[in-house]
């Protein structure tokens, strides 16, 4: 009953947000054009029609596996995001400049429509590798130049993914990594478990050191049975709060998303899970979410792999997840220790992305001077 309340008032707060973008965007159109200002009728009722194509997708999509909305109500979720962003902007530059508020807000359209156009086509841009070497202290001499690709929330759902997995597929086989590790929020759909496309491409995922995951918050959402099924049946190992050790040599901690605490009331212990690890060891921690590296420092982590941010995406989620998230993106480093968070393999929600691109990334070990 506690999990359907606060998803109830989570629901409700979002929703205030997403119309509270449209009714900005709703004043600064009709305050500014006169066009609009003619036509405000109009311009609130495709306002409001648009909007609630949101919540009834999801609500379609969740109960009754019905996604023919989804795509549509996604795009609209990006294009009021970056038109709120545009026309807030506008409008304080407004307040500066009132004599010339027609053309600013003219112009500001303008923008956004470049800014909607571009982000589109970017966001649905295959992921792109990044390759990047990470120095790690008791790193062997056989060890050096091990390689790892990691996967990080693909999102992976039948309307929109299916060319995705394929090139993620080749794109391991091209580098052909020691070690595949997924970062969380595999999936996106519930039902991706029982879908042959998806179940055989990540079954061809087959590194020398095998896949890795942990759990994203999205597992939990679509069901943590339905995926440890997924997992299993695809031959990925799942860590939640564990450790094994690859080689005798490399230590690999996974644990589960902090959403776990919702749903079984389990926190993750780092300094529990590591209480038996060899400090002489190199030690990697998988975790959905960047927050607690410094925490991992302590414990004694060498390199943290997360994601869970997706660099935002689009204003203004990207400002507010550079000002949220002390990791946001990219490779970060505390001492001898790093964390690399990546921008994600896919996308959530709207398919664009504005100052960032999905990315597959190939992590090389070095051994530290």
């Amino acid at each position: 009953m506690n999990r359907i309340l606060s998803f109830a008032m989570f629901f409700t707060i979002m929703l205030s947000i997403f119309f509270l973008m449209h009714f900005v965007v709703y004043r600064v159109l009709t305050n500014n054009i006169d066009f609009f200002s003619k036509y405000k009728g109009w311009v609130k009722l495709i306002l409001f029609i648009s909007g609630l194509t949101f919540p009834v997708s999801m609500t379609l999509s969740r109960t009754l596996h019905i996604h023919f909305l989804n795509y549509f109500a996604y795009i609209w979720l990006g294009i009021i995001s970056i038109s709120f962003f545009t026309l807030l902007i506008t409008w304080l530059v407004v307040k500066i400049l009132p004599r010339f508020n027609s053309s600013i807000t003219i112009g500001a359209l303008i923008i956004t429509g470049i800014l909607v156009i571009y982000s589109l086509v970017n966001g649905l841009m295959l992921p792109r590798i990044n390759r990047v070497e990470i120095p790690i202290k008791n790193l062997p001499a056989r060890l050096d130049g091990f390689s790892i690709v990691q996967i990080s929330d693909l999102h992976l759902e039948p309307f929109k993914s299916k060319h995705v997995i394929e090139h993620v597929v080749k794109t391991v086989e091209s580098i052909q990594p020691d070690l595949v590790v997924i970062t969380g929020d595999l999936l996106e759909g519930d039902n991706i478990w029982t879908d042959a496309h998806f179940m055989e491409n990540l079954k061809k995922i087959k590194p020398r050191h095998g896949v890795l995951a942990v759990t994203g918050n999205h597992e939990f959402y679509a069901g943590m049975n339905k995926f440890m099924k997924l997992t299993t049946r695809a031959g990925i190992k799942l860590l939640r709060n564990e450790m094994i050790v690859i080689d005798d040599i490399l230590q690999v901690v996974g644990v589960d998303d902090k959403e776990a605490v919702r749903f079984t009331g389990e926190k993750p212990d780092i300094e529990k899970i590591l209480a038996n690890s060899d400090p002489q060891k190199p030690t990697i921690l998988l975790n959905h979410r960047p927050g607690g590296f410094d925490e991992a420092v302590k414990a004694g982590v060498d390199l943290q792999l997360s994601g869970h941010t997706h660099a935002g995406q689009i204003p203004p989620m990207d400002l507010l997840v550079y000002l949220y998230y002390k990791y946001p993106a990219g490779l970060y480093t505390v001492g001898d220790a790093h964390i690399y968070t990546s921008m994600g393999s896919g996308y959530w929600g709207p398919p664009m992305r504005l100052f960032n691109h999905s990315e597959l990334v190939h992590l090389v070990l070095k051994k530290a001077d």
